[in-house]
Formats: C-alpha cells, structure tokens, sequence
C-alpha cells in the first residue's frame, strides 16, 4: 500500500509536524482532517520511490515496449535493446549549448 504526504492548509498547529505521511489504499479517499490536531490538510505530491531488480535485462525491457540506451560517446547514445532508431546524435550546437550551460554555473562560497 503506498504512502500518502500531506501538509497542513494553515501552519498553525502545535502539536503536530507541518507534513506527515499516511499508509493508505489506492482506493481510499483523501483525508481532510489531520489524525493528530483535527485541521484541515491536502494531500501533496512526494517523491516517488521505485524499486528495480538486480540484473536488468534489455531483452526482457524491449519484450514490454521499453527502449534502452547506452552512452557511447558525448552526446551520443546507441540503441541496446527495444524499438525506435539505432542512434541518438546531438548536433554540435546542442553540444555547445550544455557546455555552456555548464560553465555558467557559478560555484557559491559561503564562507
């Protein structure tokens, strides 16, 4: 069953943590009140965990309708498994604009 994160509509309780999450099924209504204090809360969107098995397959991925890539160069990928093209090649102007793009991040020093 998945975990729900809710936050409080107004930031006003004491008693409880602002955001708080909730075990309940796919099927179950949100819930509108907290558990703890009684306000009123929404149910917000969390990050989401995915769980994978050792040893991925390409083979089996591809069986399912996924495609799988392999980095094979900067800014190229080659096709290892699935449907779609063979290659995936950026043009030398994308290549510019992430190297750009990259060089402009300034480090911040905080101290």
């Amino acid at each position: 069953m998945p975990v729900y994160e809710y936050e409080h509509l107004f930031d006003e309780c004491e008693l409880c943590e602002f955001r708080f999450g909730v075990v309940q099924g796919l099927n179950e209504e949100a819930l509108q009140y907290c558990p703890s204090c009684g306000l009123e809360v929404r149910r917000v969107v969390s990050q989401v965990s995915v769980m994978t098995t050792r040893g991925f397959n390409a083979g089996k991925a591809a069986d399912k309708g996924f495609t799988t890539w392999k980095r094979s160069g900067e800014g190229e990928w080659e096709k290892v498994a699935g449907p779609g093209v063979d290659a995936i090649v950026a043009s030398e102007a994308d290549r510019q604009a992430v190297q750009e793009e990259q060089r402009s991040k300034k480090a911040v020093d905080l101290d």
